[in-house]
């Protein structure tokens, strides 16, 4: 409880966040911050606001609010808060006789959370909400959970798109500045993000189509145009799959685990075209044709060789002729005349 010793000095705040109807994390920037809407609610006693007169708790109109002292309580990570106003502004201002104040505010805060990524999509993160006192030192003012592990209710129930809330816990303690010290409360809770959404989105079109341009291995090496558009049509794919996901991460320095089984996919598929490319040149490119002319070169070795021979067959055959001729001359002069 806040025991006020003068008009601005208080020893010890109670300050707790039952969140009894957090409507749940919503990721604005899944990669950077987060956002939630939650029930803030804080006690402290003000003697100077007791009564003995009527034995109950009074609630007062939330304008009454800015005519009593409350801490200057503020989230240190915080990006962008609002108080709802719809229709009347989201405050609760009840007093109890002993003097208790109890203050409460419907909040829609984004908060900063850095997220390693290394993982992801098999990643868990930490976030945290820290929450702290802006002006007043542990000298003046100190925070703590009411209910210790139960200050904070309703978490079990949040159901999240990518993420499931594996465990929370609430921290209290105190931080040096060189102002002094501040007494500074946080809420820690552990993600681990739901991989169904990504076996959906892209582990299983990264195996099909990786296994399709497979496809190709058992096409004739004569269809060029069946093999090219199968191939060309997969490594196309497979780089709309990687562009798509690079525009939806944000640009961090260190490589993500889903970065290097998408290239792992994208390799197979260009090795896949690649292949045919081997093949065709193996089967028409230069070697082919290098055998080609070594064997044109032969056949017409081979022809010239035959048409000698047949020169040389025509030439003995003439040689023959002659000689038989001039034979058959000598034999019919040797003949005795009559």
């Amino acid at each position: 409880m806040c025991h006020l010793w003068s008009k601005w000095q208080c020893k010890a705040l109670d300050t707790e966040l039952p969140f009894n109807n957090w409507n749940g994390v919503v990721y604005a920037n899944a990669f950077k911050d987060y956002t939630l809407t939650m029930y803030f609610q804080q006690a402290w006693r003000d003697k100077r606001l007791s009564y003995n007169v009527i034995p109950l708790n009074l609630t007062l109109d939330n304008r009454v609010a800015d005519q009593l002292w409350v801490p200057d309580t503020y989230f240190l990570n915080d990006k962008k808060s609002f108080v709802h106003g719809v229709t009347v502004k989201n405050r609760m201002i009840r007093l109890h006789p002993d003097g208790t104040v109890l203050y409460g505010l419907r909040i829609t805060t984004t908060a900063a959370c850095m997220m390693d990524l290394r993982r992801y999509p098999l990643d868990e993160q930490n976030c945290t909400l820290e929450i702290e006192s802006y002006g007043y030192t542990t000298d003046d003012i100190e925070f703590y959970w009411r209910g210790d592990d139960n200050a904070v209710t309703g978490v079990t129930k949040i159901e999240l798109p990518q993420f499931s809330i594996v465990d929370y816990k609430l921290i209290t303690k105190k931080v040096v500045f060189s102002t002094g010290s501040y007494p500074r409360l946080s809420l820690s809770f552990k993600l681990k993000r739901n991989i169904g959404y990504f076996i959906l989105q892209t582990y299983m079109p990264s195996i099909l189509i990786t296994i399709l341009s497979w496809v190709s291995f058992w096409i004739n090496y004569d269809a060029s145009a069946a093999r090219v558009a199968l191939g060309i049509t997969t490594v196309l794919t497979m780089t709309t799959i990687n562009t798509h996901l690079r525009e939806t991460l944000p640009k961090i320095p260190y490589v993500k685990a889903i970065y290097m089984y998408l290239m792992g996919c994208f390799v197979f598929v260009f090795m896949a075209l690649l292949e045919y490319a081997l093949v065709n040149y193996i089967f028409f490119g230069r070697g082919p044709q290098r055998q080609k002319k070594a064997a044109e070169k032969a056949a017409n070795a081979n022809n010239e060789k035959m048409r000698l021979d047949v020169n040389k067959v025509h030439l003995q055959g003439n040689s023959s002729h002659c000689l038989c001729s001039w034979s058959n001359s000598i034999a019919l002069d040797r003949l005795p005349k009559t």
